[in-house]
């Protein structure tokens, strides 16, 4: 498929994650080698940087960087989940991707920035992907911080170079809030997706009561990609198949938007994730 725009991908949505943030500010020329790298094995004619509008000194600096060679910088609007592929372009290109398709599919190829800058360093300078930008955040941590960690490292060994666990830490996720993942066991090792960990208090994650679902649709109401969560959920706790491939489970891209919302505390990105992982395959 005919690829004509590539979309280097700096919009970091999630809350506490700031990794990609201080790439762009520190790193930006290594970023600009490699969306020129990338665009070029893509066969893009046009490259587009698209960054969140608050952080102000991100843009400016790959502004800065690009200059002269006609990439194109933009700021978008600061929404979650304004990261997803789906939904940065939308608001880039005014494009929209079909339900189930691939950016290829409108003629897009999404490239995160960490990733260019890793392109750049394998290509101009032979190095192979070793190390990756994680932040340790939360108010379950004495020093948040982002830190230049090999991957393989445990999950551990980075929150004690973030200080170490305040009192107050009950939760570790791999990950962002809204689309991380908690774990039990902080030898388990960061990979190259890794992008933070983040330590939540008593007071962050405080229970609610699970009750029964008012049908109040802010579920639908807030979902990027227009699916109905509620029937997702609904199809995955009985595990009925068939209707979540009728209302396109595998679709979801697990934002968490939907659990933030409901009144009645339904887990429901943690039963649509559940369902992905047992459904079936064709």
């Amino acid at each position: 498929r005919p690829v004509d725009t590539l979309i280097l991908n700096g919009c970091e949505c999630e809350p506490y994650l700031t990794a990609d943030y201080r790439l762009m500010v520190e790193a930006s020329a290594p970023i600009v080698a490699g969306s020129l790298l990338a665009a070029r094995a893509a066969g893009a004619v046009r490259i587009v940087i698209s960054i969140e509008d608050n952080k102000p000194e991100a843009v400016a600096r790959m502004r800065d960087a690009a200059a002269g060679t006609g990439i194109e910088v933009v700021a978008t609007t600061t929404k979650y989940p304004m990261g997803g592929e789906k939904q940065l372009i939308l608001a880039t290109l005014g494009r929209e991707v079909p339900t189930g398709g691939l950016p290829l599919d409108c003629g897009v190829v999404v490239v995160n920035v960490g990733t260019a800058a890793a392109i750049a360093r394998a290509v101009l300078r032979g190095k192979p992907l070793t190390h990756r930008i994680v932040t340790v955040s939360g108010r379950g941590v004495h020093r948040p911080c982002n830190l230049l960690a090999p991957v393989g490292v445990s999950h551990g060994a980075l929150i004690a170079a973030a200080g170490g666990l305040t009192d107050q830490a009950v939760r570790v996720i791999s990950g962002g809030p809204m689309m991380g993942f908690a774990i039990s066991n902080l030898d388990t090792p960061i990979t190259k997706g890794t992008s933070g960990i983040t330590v939540l208090t008593g007071q962050d994650v405080q229970a609610e009561e699970e009750t029964p679902c008012v049908r109040c649709g802010r579920c639908v109401d807030v979902c990027p990609l227009h699916l109905v969560p509620t029937r997702l959920a609904l199809a995955s706790r009985n595990k009925d198949w068939n209707m979540a491939r009728r209302y396109y489970l595998t679709a979801c891209m697990e934002c968490g938007s939907c659990s933030y919302v409901c009144p009645a505390r339904i887990p429901l990105v943690q039963l649509i994730r559940a369902g992905k992982a047992t459904m079936p395959r064709e």
